[in-house]
């Protein structure tokens, strides 16, 4: 057996690639929205993804629809800015479905009522290519094929990025730097502070494969639900079928009912049922044994769909996530926290960047079920602190793995606010460098008017 405890040490040569004002790392909502944000600030910005697209757990983790970006209501829209502009996109290209369209209970938000309305269904190649022309139009620089190795220090500031690609070793030189990772890699190797899952056992959200499936009779699954829904009010898609199977043994995946999302597509749904525990998002071995399991998981479904579920006799496997959705890892620490009261009860902020609705949604770390419960008002507010890492000076965090504690998180980590957070970031880390100061320095209220000229609500 080896020792896993052994290292070697080598030295390199590593050539400077660029030297920017704003370096975004990672190609994810947060990072698209921060990206476009900055450049049009005029910043220099260069925005640095793994894979040869952008879009993140959206496109090469297949997730969607996006979850709601409008009130509980549905009555006013929340999340507009530089999402809303990525959707107008899709719209034109005939890849999406504009969230003022969608209603609660309906197929585009699996029929699930609460939290659910006014989803938006897309494509993922539209959406490829709908953030790559913004980021391009906003003057940004991407660097595809770049992976994220290390930071160097001075004091409490980066002072280069180290990174990965074809040419092998190379950095970059930022004057600030916005983690859009997605797991605060960047982050947590400056140093940053940060919690890991729920703060009593760091026990994490599970993670899911999504699949694409097509063949779908669209009209008797949705006929199969509405029946359903007449007789058993409140149980989900085919949650008694799968109960029923589980008796007879025919049903082993740790969940108790089925997520179906139905694309623009006639006969292809996107499905989120797939679920593997323990696992760290930020462990390439559990990782590993992730896209084994989950992968596996993909085609016990389908044989499911076929032998179980009506309108799924035909069901095809049309295409499965490139990456696990990772639902939690990293939470940053930051000026302040957001947690799970603040959501609940509807909390504003002087320092306010982003209004958001979607309810707590937790995926229980150990069980076949969660915890799904509303907000009790029109909306909350992320503060722009959660978006200031504590002890890093040129560097602020967006999307998943803003400031907020595991119930804060299971809100603000779905795809509206990430994109409202990284436009936030993006306009800040502009800003800060036009007023010459940190990131944590900047006069929030001018951030705030700045954000609603660009059409974010604030």
């Amino acid at each position: 057996m080896s020792d896993l405890s052994e290292t070697i040490s080598r030295t390199w040569d590593i050539p400077l690639r660029d030297t920017v004002d704003v370096a975004v790392i990672g190609g994810g909502s947060a990072g698209i929205a921060a990206a476009t944000a900055a450049a049009r600030t005029g910043a220099s910005t260069v925005l640095v993804e793994k894979y040869g697209f952008l879009g993140g757990t959206s496109t090469a983790g297949m997730v969607g629809p996006f979850m709601t970006s409008y009130t509980p209501d549905g009555k006013r829209q929340l999340v507009a800015g530089i999402f809303q502009e990525i959707i107008d996109r899709m719209v034109a290209m005939g890849g999406a479905v504009d969230p003022s369209t969608t209603e609660a209970g309906s197929e585009w938000g699996s029929f699930i009522e609460l939290g659910h309305a006014n989803v938006t269904p897309f494509h993922v190649e539209s959406l490829k290519m709908a953030a790559l022309e913004m980021v391009c139009d906003a003057g940004a620089n991407i660097r595809f094929h770049t992976s994220f190795v290390d930071v160097v220090m001075e004091g409490e500031r980066i002072s280069e990025l180290i990174f990965l690609d074809k040419g092998g070793l190379g950095f970059l030189r930022p004057k600030v730097v916005i983690d859009t990772s997605g797991d605060g890699d960047i982050a947590a190797k400056a140093g940053a502070p940060f919690e890991v899952g729920r703060r009593e056992d760091g026990k994490m959200m599970p993670v899911t494969l999504f699949i694409t499936i097509g063949g779908v009779d669209d009209e008797r699954v949705i006929a199969w639900m509405r029946e359903h829904e007449k007789l058993h009010p409140g149980e989900r898609l085919f949650e008694c079928i799968v109960k029923e199977a589980r008796a007879k043994g025919e049903w082993t995946l740790d969940r108790d009912f089925l997520n179906l999302y139905r694309e623009p597509t006639a006969g292809q749904w996107k499905v989120n049922t797939t679920r593997v525990h323990d696992v760290d998002g930020t462990n390439p071995d559990d990782l590993s044994r992730a896209e084994i399991e989950s992968r596996r998981q993909a085609w016990d479904l389908i044989r499911f769909f076929r032998s179980h579920c009506p309108g799924l006799e035909n069901a095809q496997l049309v295409a499965t996530g490139s990456h696990v959705g990772v639902r939690e890892t990293r939470h940053i620490l930051g000026d302040y926290v957001l947690n799970g009261e603040d959501v609940l009860e509807g909390r504003q902020f002087e320092d306010g960047i982003a209004q958001c609705s979607y309810p707590i949604d937790i995926h229980d770390p150990s069980g076949p079920r969660g915890r799904l419960e509303g907000i009790n008002a029109d909306h909350y507010e992320i503060p722009y602190r959660c978006l200031v890492p504590r002890q890093v000076n040129n560097l602020l965090v967006a999307g998943r793995p803003i400031s907020a504690d595991h119930e804060g998180a299971a809100s603000a980590r779905v795809i509206p606010p990430c994109y409202a957070t990284g436009e936030a970031a993006g306009t800040a880390a502009g800003l800060s460098l036009q007023q010459k100061v940190s990131p944590r320095e900047i006069d929030v209220e001018a951030l705030r008017t700045k954000l609603r000229e660009q059409g974010a609500v604030i």
